[in-house]
């Protein structure tokens, strides 16, 4: 078992989602950064969908009541002491501190074995929106108690993720976004505009969305159904603001989506901190492709 003395500003209990559910009003949820916790697992062995540790902006402290073999991922957490991106050992009795994150957005603790809460629709993540998964409903508080998977078979192929095939964690952020459904309802220059603006991330962040301003820009758009719509879609609001996606989105939306973070980049996304500036470039299909099928190749590294 794993105790929680300190839950930390935001720490919930992610794995990949759930996705399938949205016509239910079910957002599909999961990692915010898919590809910092993918790195996690695979450095104490897990499997890619096992559930794991998300931290935001400050980390829990964690009492350890069993020998563990455990990864930090995603932003710095100089203050617990332990290197990130490696596979690390943790005696028994031991109480790790991660403190504030000093880069990025979020962390990820994944331990070896995975975290064994419930799953709830196919998922052991947290639904903020619907108070259930991961474990309790709702963010970590202090007295959880969080159990741990049985031994695993696979073995750790890595202990340390190599810097070359890691993402920056840290801003300024260059973020690439093909065309949204929507464009049509933008005058045509609207995209080429956005692409040509710095943004700036607003404190009104969170698992559901970043905020973004864009001084000097004003984008007006006819207006649209609600349609569905999906993680890294760049809304449009009738302020003229924007709106870019994250996990926890809602299933549907009425403003007007501009552009959408293609996948490869929505880690970047989830790691940007208030004040940090947002360049957008324009990629297509292809390129946005193989930036993915990059990242995946990453993660087949050795195996």
């Amino acid at each position: 078992m794993i105790e929680v003395v300190d839950p930390g500003r935001y720490t919930t209990i992610q794995d990949r989602g759930r996705p399938g559910f949205e016509r239910f009003g079910i957002p599909p949820g999961g990692v915010a950064d898919w590809f910092a916790a993918a790195v996690a697992n695979r450095l104490v062995g897990n499997a890619a969908d096992a559930s794991l540790i998300e931290c935001t902006a400050t980390g829990p402290s964690l009492r350890f009541e069993r020998d563990a073999t455990i990864a930090i991922t995603g932003g710095d957490c100089p203050e617990a002491g332990l290197p990130g991106w490696r596979t690390e050992q943790v005696d028994a009795g031991s109480i790790v501190r991660f403190g504030p994150l000093t880069s990025g957005l979020r962390s990820y603790i994944a331990i070896r074995g995975g975290i064994d809460v419930p799953v709830v629709l196919g998922s052991r993540s947290l639904c903020a929106a619907g108070a259930f998964g991961g474990g309790f409903g709702r963010p970590l508080q202090a007295g959880d108690r969080l159990g741990v998977g049985g031994l695993l078979e696979s073995p750790v192929l890595e202990e340390t993720w190599p810097g070359s095939h890691r993402l920056p964690t840290r801003g300024p952020w260059e973020i690439h976004v093909i065309a949204g459904p929507h464009r049509d309802a933008f005058e045509p220059s609207a995209l080429h505009r956005l692409t040509a603006t710095a943004c700036r991330v607003t404190p009104a962040l969170d698992r559901v969305g970043v905020r973004l301003d864009t001084p000097g820009l004003h984008l007006d758009a006819a207006e649209v159904l609600t349609t569905p719509v999906t993680a890294g879609a760049i809304q449009v609001t009738p302020s003229g603001g924007l709106i870019a996606l994250l996990a926890d989105h809602p299933t549907t939306g009425g403003y007007p989506v501009i552009a959408t973070v293609t996948t490869a980049d929505l880690p970047l996304l989830a790691q940007a901190r208030p004040g940090d500036t947002v360049r957008f470039r324009e990629a297509t299909l292809a390129e946005a492709s193989r930036a993915h099928r990059r990242l995946i190749g990453w993660l087949d590294l050795d195996a």
